[in-house]
């Protein structure tokens, strides 16, 4: 077991975190609408948003693109090493540690009730992996259920329903039902960990077929549905641009894609990014949020 779980960190980044190292990454943003827009004659114009040696990832735009959230590890004057949810105001320039807590870590924080997010809590006396709700005011938060663990991402799908990824020796995609906490569905096996909302009933999941990602569609009866999307060889991170179309990264470049094309958009390795992972996308302003390593 203990085998198992090192593996899984190093796979999927997520299982007892403070157990581990976790890799220096950073966040970067840039203006997706002129990128795109300009042709042959790309400018970038890429805003570095963290540059410092830790972990910051898991990005995720407000629902007014007026704040960026995402996981930072941090470690105190005792060297005890944790990860918290930071908020990044765009209109100040400033950051905010949102859970700062003591006795647990707090990973991949999502937009949810007006004042709220949903995170993955980690708590150090345990271990155990629940969905969690933060209040973004307090820092406070509650388990939304304990019927499921460990959970390692999560995206709604509805009002009343997550789509987790679960961990175990296969990992698998459930639907908890914070109504009815009793029902607990498991309804794909082999799943990667981008989970992605597209609308209300409409989520986004990939399942690893002969070592490469396929997208699939979630809807509100449960059912599934195959883009005809597979991302390359050791890509699982991806956004989507349109109904059709996503957007990943592989190595220093960014990709355009959909069921029968690929088409490169930049290569950033002249800024010194590499190993592009997680992508978010603010619909309102066009930005595109990165995370990457720097050479």
């Amino acid at each position: 077991m203990k085998f198992l779980k090192a593996l899984l960190v190093s796979v999927f980044g997520v299982y007892s975190f403070t157990a581990y190292s976790l890799p220096t990454t950073d966040i970067g943003i840039l203006d997706l609408g002129k990128l795109i827009s300009s042709g042959k004659n790309k400018t970038v114009d890429l805003k570095p948003l963290t540059q410092r040696d830790g972990y910051d990832n898991q990005p995720k735009f407000s629902a007014d693109g007026k704040t960026l959230y995402f996981t930072r590890g941090i470690t105190d004057k005792n060297g005890k090493s944790q990860t918290d949810i930071m908020a990044y105001n765009f209109a100040v320039q400033s950051f905010k540690n949102i859970s700062n807590s003591l006795d647990s870590s707090e990973y991949s924080p999502t937009p949810y009730q007006e004042g709220f997010l949903t995170i993955i809590g980690v708590a150090d006396s345990n271990g155990k992996q629940y969905l969690n709700k933060l209040s973004i005011e307090t820092g406070h938060q509650s388990t939304i259920s304990d019927e499921i663990e460990p959970i390692g991402y999560h995206a709604w799908l509805n009002k009343a329903e997550a789509a987790v990824f679960v961990l175990g020796d296969v990992m698998t995609l459930q639907v908890l039902n914070t109504e009815d906490n009793d029902h607990v569905e498991v309804l794909v096996e082999n799943i990667g960990r981008c989970l992605q909302r597209i609308a209300e009933n409409k989520i986004s999941y990939t399942v690893e077929e002969e070592g490469q990602h396929r997208i699939y569609i979630l809807d509100g009866e449960h059912k599934n549905h195959d883009t005809g999307i597979v991302l390359p060889k050791g890509v699982q991170d991806y956004v989507w641009l349109s109904e059709k179309e996503v957007i990943f990264g592989e190595d220093s470049k960014l990709y355009l894609m959909d069921a029968g094309l690929k088409v490169e958009i930049i290569d950033l390795k002249e800024l010194g990014i590499n190993s592009i992972s997680r992508l978010a996308i603010d619909e309102i302003t066009n930005r595109l949020a990165l995370v990457y390593s720097r050479k």
